[in-house]
C-alpha cells in the first residue's frame, strides 16, 4: 500500500501542472458562471422557485458544480490511458512491476482530486465576492458531500476504465469514450439539476449511477439531501461503488489473461 500512497504524493508535487490548470481555471470560469447567472436571473423573473430550487439555490448549484468538475473531471482521461497503455505496448511495463495496474491508475488520479478541490473552494471564495450567492454550509455536509465526491471519483474512474479495457478485444474505443462523456453530462446533472428532469427521464436518472458523480454530493453539500435520506443515499452509492469496482477488477482479469495468451 505505501507504494500506491507515494503516487498520490508524487501527484501532489506536480505543483506547476496544477497551477496552470488554476489559472486557466480563473481565466475561463468567471465568463461561463456569468453567463449561467444571467440566464437563471432572466428564468427566474417570473418564477419564485422551479422544482424546490429557488435563484439562489440555481446559481450556487452551478457554483459548487464547478468545484466537483474541477476535482472530478479529470478521472475520464482514464479511458484514453489504458487505451494508450494497450496499443503502444506500455502495458507491460507495468505488469512487469509489483504493481496491481488499476488500482496504480486510480491512485494517481487521488492527486487531481485533492487540488480540484483546494483550487475549486479558492476559486469560489473569490468570485463568491463578486456575484452574492448564500451558501450555507456546516461541517458534517461538508465532509459528506467531500466522501460522496470520493465515490463519485470512483464510480468515474470505473467507467472510464470499463471503456479503456475494452481495447483488450477492439481496436479503437474512442467514440464510445466520448459518447460516455454526453450520457455523464446529461445523467449526473452537469448541465441540469436531475430534479428539473421530465419525470420519466428523472426516473432514469435516479436508478443509474450517474447521479453519484456530480448531482448527489452537490445536492448534500447544499443541504438538498438530509436525514435520512442522505445516509440512504450515501449507502445506494457505496453499493454502486462495490458493485462497479467488482466488475471492473472482473473485467481487467479477463483481459488482461488474453493480452498475455497473445505475448503483450
Amino acid at each position: 500500500m505505501k507504494k500506491y500512497l507515494r503516487l498520490i504524493w508524487i501527484e501532489l508535487r506536480k505543483g506547476k501542472e496544477y497551477s496552470l490548470n488554476f489559472v486557466g481555471q480563473l481565466v475561463n470560469l468567471p465568463l461561463q458562471l456569468l453567463i449561467i447567472y444571467f440566464i437563471w436571473k432572466f428564468v427566474f423573473q417570473s418564477k419564485a422557485a422551479i422544482a424546490n430550487y429557488t435563484f439562489n439555490d440555481m446559481v450556487s448549484y452551478y457554483f459548487l458544480l464547478k468545484i466537483f468538475e474541477s476535482a472530478i473531471m479529470p478521472v475520464g482521461i482514464t479511458a484514453y490511458e489504458v487505451w494508450s497503455d494497450i496499443n503502444q505496448g506500455r502495458l507491460n511495463l507495468y505488469l512487469s512491476k509489483p504493481l496491481y495496474y488499476p488500482l496504480y491508475g486510480f491512485f494517481t488520479k487521488i492527486g487531481y482530486f485533492i487540488w480540484g478541490f483546494a483550487a475549486g473552494f479558492i476559486f469560489l471564495s473569490v468570485f463568491g465576492l463578486i456575484i452574492p450567492i448564500t451558501i450555507k454550509l456546516s461541517v458534517l455536509r461538508i465532509v459528506l458531500s467531500v466522501l460522496s465526491a470520493f465515490f463519485g471519483m470512483v464510480i468515474m474512474y470505473a467507467l472510464f476504465f470499463y471503456v479503456g479495457s475494452l481495447t483488450f478485444w477492439v481496436e479503437n474505443i474512442l467514440t464510445l469514450r466520448d459518447n460516455l462523456w454526453n450520457v455523464i453530462r446529461v445523467l449526473s446533472g452537469q448541465i441540469f439539476p436531475i430534479a428539473l428532469f421530465p419525470g420519466f427521464l428523472r426516473v432514469i436518472a435516479e436508478n443509474l449511477p450517474f447521479q453519484y458523480i456530480y448531482y448527489v454530493p452537490v445536492s448534500i453539500l447544499q443541504g438538498k439531501l438530509s436525514g435520512s435520506l442522505l445516509y440512504a443515499e450515501l449507502g445506494k452509492q457505496f453499493v454502486w461503488v462495490v458493485g462497479m469496482v467488482g466488475v471492473m477488477v472482473l473485467v481487467w482479469s479477463v483481459g488482461n489473461k488474453k493480452y498475455s495468451a497473445q505475448g503483450g
